[in-house]
């Protein structure tokens, strides 16, 4: 069958309501003037009523080395400590690393591998290099667009859940982007990343190019107006998570998606049940702003399709740095915001997002992905009782 699905009412239907967008947008930005001033993780939201049982999974990040052990033992430990959703980056499947697409051959024998040691693909995750064309909006970005129009019809076709098409990183146009961090140590010696903004101004190196807000905003938008038509009426949704770190100016340029009222904006100038938010817990709070209030906004939209379930100590408006650190090791209390998950009926994935380093946890994280696991599951079957 044709890779290419029709599409001719899906964008009628965008076409019809992007002129919508605008009054709605300003509305949220008068909302959010005074919730971006609310770091705690309190609300006096009233909550949801909560449902009796809760259908949230525990998914776990893979990468190519979890792919390399014999008999895919390395798979199977996934599923042994109880994990059955798997987020993969698209460069997991052959073709996409070399050329920014892939076959459905190609897609479907990955799925087919997984399956056999009883794991499924819940999200999967563009590369913003491969279209970085298109977030700058110049002419040979429409190829780019073109590729993630294809990805869409092919994981729509395969009933992924979450595809993942992201903002621009600042650090996608310098050559060192990891300027501001560093490594520390935490209980027992254990390694974390942390940043910090005055370190990456002294280290940050010089862009390789200048861009602005509005051109980023120009790119973004005609990535998603061209794309999102190519899942709808389909089993996948599109998730943004955002920049990370969520500052509006880094790394010598600009970046546009770091405050709830950025989603907003997305969300109000590309209309569509498919469109909504890899929810970052811990990008979220290290912006600065309430992130229950921010799980209630979007939950009760339902436009959570995605949670990075991870912890941090800091936030970027009030102490100008911030660590990620073990999921029970921060300022974050994760049981409310699993809580606030729960309340607003969110059925998806979390999944705790980066691994910390544990003494003789190597070549793969199984240490602190065992931890993450069963402090998640634990979480979860409390909500049940």
């Amino acid at each position: 069958m044709p890779l290419e699905r029709n599409v001719s009412n899906r964008r009628s239907f965008l076409t019809h309501t992007v002129g919508l967008a605008a009054p709605t947008f300003l509305a949220h930005q008068s909302a959010y003037s005074a919730l971006g001033k609310n770091t705690s993780n309190h609300s006096s939201t009233p909550a949801v009523a909560a449902r009796k049982t809760s259908n949230i999974q525990i998914g776990i990040r893979i990468h190519q080395g979890w792919l390399d052990s014999k008999n895919d033992n390395d798979l199977l430990f996934l599923k042994q400590i109880g994990v059955n959703h798997v987020d993969i980056t698209l460069n997991l499947i052959k073709g996409y690393q070399e050329h920014g697409i892939f076959t459905k051959d190609n897609l479907r024998a990955l799925i087919r591998r997984l399956d056999g040691s009883g794991l499924v693909i819940e999200r999967a995750n563009s590369l913003g290099n491969h279209y970085l064309h298109a977030h700058l909006h110049d002419a040979q970005g429409q190829r780019e667009i073109d590729h993630l129009k294809r990805i869409g019809d092919m994981l729509s076709d395969c009933e992924i859940p979450v595809y993942g098409i992201q903002a621009c990183q600042a650090a996608s146009h310098v050559e060192n982007s990891r300027g501001g961090w560093v490594y520390e140590k935490g209980r027992g010696g254990y390694r974390f990343p942390s940043f910090d903004v005055k370190r990456a101004l002294s280290a940050a190196p010089k862009p390789k190019y200048l861009i602005t807000a509005e051109q980023l905003w120009k790119g973004l938008l005609n990535i998603y107006r061209q794309v999102i038509p190519h899942v709808e009426g389909s089993k996948t949704n599109i998730a943004m998570h955002g920049n990370d770190p969520p500052l509006y100016h880094y790394l010598g340029n600009p970046q546009i998606l770091c405050r709830f009222a950025d989603f907003d904006r997305l969300f109000s100038e590309v209309p569509s049940s498919h469109n909504g938010i890899t929810f970052c817990v811990g990008t979220r709070y290290e912006s600065g702003q309430n992130i229950l209030d921010g799980i209630r906004h979007f939950g009760n939209q339902g436009k959570l399709f995605h949670v990075h379930f991870r912890n941090v100590i800091g936030t970027l408006p009030k102490d100008g740095h911030y660590s990620e650190v073990f999921v029970d090791d921060g300022d974050i209390r994760m049981p409310d915001v699993l809580r606030a998950l729960h309340e607003v009926g969110y059925q998806g994935v979390i999944d705790y997002d980066h691994p910390m380093g544990i003494t003789g946890d190597e070549p793969l994280p199984k240490q602190y992905i065992s931890f993450c696991v069963g402090y998640m599951r634990g979480l979860l079957q409390s909500l049940d009782r």
